[in-house]
């Protein structure tokens, strides 16, 4: 009995330390600042070099 009193504390300790880690963790995202999806989204200068490639193009056609 005495036993089986002393791994059930381990477990309650265990899932405070778990607990006590997600609380952190949700404090952490919390904390962290919002990031608003761009329609684009964060690669923006990829862009540059299709367009310019496209326009190239584009003038090469109707030239």
């Amino acid at each position: 009995m005495e036993e089986r009193l002393y791994e059930l504390e381990d477990k309650v300790q265990d899932l405070e330390l778990e607990v006590h880690d997600l609380r952190g963790r949700i404090q952490l995202l919390e904390d962290k600042p919002d990031v608003r999806p761009s329609l684009i989204g964060h690669n923006v200068w990829v862009l540059i070099p299709l367009v310019a490639i496209i326009s190239w193009m584009v003038v090469e056609i109707f030239d």
